[in-house]
């Protein structure tokens, strides 16, 4: 788009001309004229689609030069003046001007006049528009020697903050001007964009303009990758940029990534251990947030980075655990909690961004802790599940008791141990024992501990205590056990 500027003040037209070059980098020519005189023959000479003229320094006389010019003008005419007089609005009616600015020139509109102007323009045919699309999706797809990519082409890749957004995307980059200079493809959730330079500065200034005008048109982030290594081919290009782009996962949006500065993953085992089970259940049920977060943003260390997938595998895990606590106060049976279960499952292995999910999780993580508060003080949690889950965490506690367990549940232990015996046949204190007992067998066969080291480790104080419950329970001695 050819554009000239005539009006006395230089200074003025200069910032109009860098406003202008920077909004349509590459895609606008721009002269000025700063001699009223000279316009007629700037105009014949230069041919501009678009005239940008100080219309207080035309004269009244229809005869001049310049009023000649303008009128046979076949492109656009914007005027300014520095005062809205009705003289100076007739003067533009007269020359059938498209739009009248008042100083200062508010450019916001005089980006969108000249935006709907280039729409009216036929876009300038380029060199690699003579690919077809159909060979393009080919390359992109299918490896080949004959696939590598024009030197003078630099390849990008957009993804949008919203999926819903993706056609407006795919429709704004096709209307908005300054992105003329470059092919579009849409794929199924991204958008590779090749830009015509070879000038890797020219891209990344193009495609910050291009978040920078979509923030501001539709208040949301883009992604933006951009190949940046040695010309190879498409399928190349295409498969390091992917790469790349998989590290919003982590950042978020808004971002530029390079294929060539990518993040090294570390290992993880993706199922929880025994260990860390057990440390997430005992969170929970000591309303523990904090070493629920801690547990949880363990992940998210700076500058340590894990592959999506096994992330992914990893919270699925702590949400199992989760779930074992939820169904031991029944809050399952809450649908409002269950459909919240089920959305988060589901953001664990779709949502784009690892902040969300882990957010996420320790919300709804502190909703169950509430709940289960409830439940405790209501009487509507399972106890004896809850008092067995203890003793199967702290039977080598030598002061594990009936009161102790009660006081942690918030009961009075002749409720406790009401309802312990009639829900498993057996007294609390001769369940804790077969517990002690079961442990210590597994003890004497695998390991050489002496018989009271192994009463010791399974909370009995006095070994020939031990031996003596042992042998109620077992028929025979520890020692004959260990030897049998």
């Amino acid at each position: 788009m050819k554009v000239l500027l005539i009006d006395r003040d230089p200074t003025e037209l200069t910032g109009i001309r860098w406003f202008l070059h920077t909004y349509f980098p590459g895609d606008v020519t721009i002269e000025m004229c700063t001699a009223i005189n000279e316009a007629p023959q700037s105009i014949q000479q230069f041919e501009p689609e678009v005239i940008l003229l100080n219309i207080d320094l035309i004269s009244n006389n229809r005869l001049t030069a310049l009023y000649r010019v303008l009128q046979k003008q076949s492109g656009t005419i914007l005027a300014m003046t520095t005062e809205p007089l009705f003289k100076n609005a007739l003067r533009a009616i007269d020359l059938q001007v498209a739009h009248l600015f008042v100083k200062p020139i508010d450019l916001e509109i005089l980006k969108q006049k000249l935006t709907a102007i280039s729409l009216r323009t036929p876009k300038p045919k380029v060199a690699y528009q003579e690919t077809s699309d159909e060979s393009f999706y080919y390359r992109l797809f299918l490896d080949s020697k004959t696939s590598s990519i024009e030197t003078n082409i630099h390849f990008t890749m957009i993804e949008p903050e919203h999926s819903e957004m993706f056609n407006k995307l795919f429709n704004w980059l096709q209307q908005t001007p300054i992105f003329y200079h470059m092919k579009i493809y849409p794929l199924s959730d991204r958008i590779v964009c090749l830009f015509q330079t070879d000038d890797l500065k020219i891209v990344e200034k193009d495609v910050r303009t291009l978040m920078k005008e979509w923030w501001m048109s539709h208040n949301s982030s883009l992604n933006i990758g951009i190949y940046d290594g040695e010309p190879t081919t498409i399928k190349n290009m295409y498969t390091l940029t992917e790469r790349a782009l998989h590290q919003s996962f982590y950042e978020g949006f808004g971002h530029i990534f390079y294929a060539s500065k990518q993040f090294e993953a570390q290992p993880l085992d993706p199922l929880l251990t025994p260990e860390e089970q057990q440390l997430l259940i005992s969170s929970l049920e000591d309303g523990n947030l904090e070493a629920v977060k801690a547990f949880l943003y363990r992940l998210s260390n700076e500058g340590i980075y894990y592959e999506q997938d096994d992330l992914r595998i990893h919270l699925t895990s702590v949400l199992a655990q989760i779930r074992r606590f939820m169904l031991k106060y029944k809050l399952h049976e809450k649908a409002a909690i269950e459909q919240n279960y089920r959305q988060l499952f589901h953001l664990i292995i779709e949502h784009p961004i690892f902040y969300t999910i882990l957010n996420s999780i320790i919300s709804f993580t502190q909703r169950l802790i509430e709940l289960a508060r409830e439940a405790r003080l209501e009487k509507r949690a399972d106890y004896v599940e809850l008092a067995i889950e203890i003793i199967d965490q702290q039977f080598q506690d030598s002061g594990l008791s009936l009161p102790f367990v009660a006081h942690k549940l918030g009961i009075s232990p002749n409720y406790l141990s009401t309802i312990f015996s009639k829900k498993r046949g057996l007294p609390f204190k001769r369940y804790l024992q077969q517990v002690r007992i079961h442990n210590a067998t597994k003890m004497l066969v695998e390991t050489d501990f002496a018989i009271s080291e192994i009463a010791y480790l399974n909370g009995f104080d006095d070994p020939n205590y031990f031996i003596k419950i042992f042998k109620q329970q077992i028929g025979i001695t520890p020692n004959r056990y260990r030897k049998a």
